[in-house]
């Protein structure tokens, strides 16, 4: 979830207002591929003063041509609203919304070293009946961890790295 209250308070009714509409599933693609469109030169036509709220309009209609009445409604808002720089934060906040509806979670696996899928596999499952969520976890390497892993899942940490067990060992002949 992003810090903008601004995006969290847009994708929060837009997601609302597509499940009322029953096109939470639609409504969900058409905002991946807004946030598609965003890593393209569109937030910079959108932002400039130099382009009339008309203009912004046809090319956000054009682009997004055959998108629901719902999202492309939205998208007008936004603009008209002079809001279109936080469209990103909106896009990240519609799916961390969407995802918690629907019982999903994402996170990142930290490992010393390169892991098989199915190990990834095996985490993620574990983690999953854990949290009583789907886990979907984006491996990264972390040499600094020297062994075991680090999960974090949105503000869960799972720490079982080697390097903090090491630690906790060092604090203890500290005090002894």
């Amino acid at each position: 979830m992003s810090r903008n209250p601004v995006s969290r308070v847009y994708s929060r009714a837009l997601l609302e207002a597509a499940a009322e509409a029953d096109l939470r599933d639609q409504v969900f693609g058409e905002m991946e591929s807004l946030g598609q469109a965003l890593d393209s030169d569109l937030p910079s036509f959108l932002l400039s003063p130099k382009v009339s709220l008309g203009d912004r309009h046809a090319v956000v209609d054009r682009i997004f041509e055959g998108c629901s009445p719902l999202f492309l409604s939205f998208l007008r808002l936004v603009i008209r609203k002079g809001r279109a720089s936080a469209l990103p934060d909106m896009v990240r906040d519609f799916r961390a919304y969407a995802d918690l509806l629907a019982g999903r979670a994402a996170g990142t696996l930290s490992t010393a070293v390169p892991v098989s899928g199915s190990l990834v596999g095996e985490i993620r499952d574990t983690i999953s009946a854990a949290l009583e969520k789907q886990v979907q976890l984006e491996p990264r390497e972390d040499p600094a961890l020297l062994g075991g892993f680090v999960a974090r899942i949105g503000d869960r940490f799972l720490d079982a790295s080697l390097k903090t067990r090491l630690e906790a060992i060092r604090q203890k002949m500290k005090s002894a």
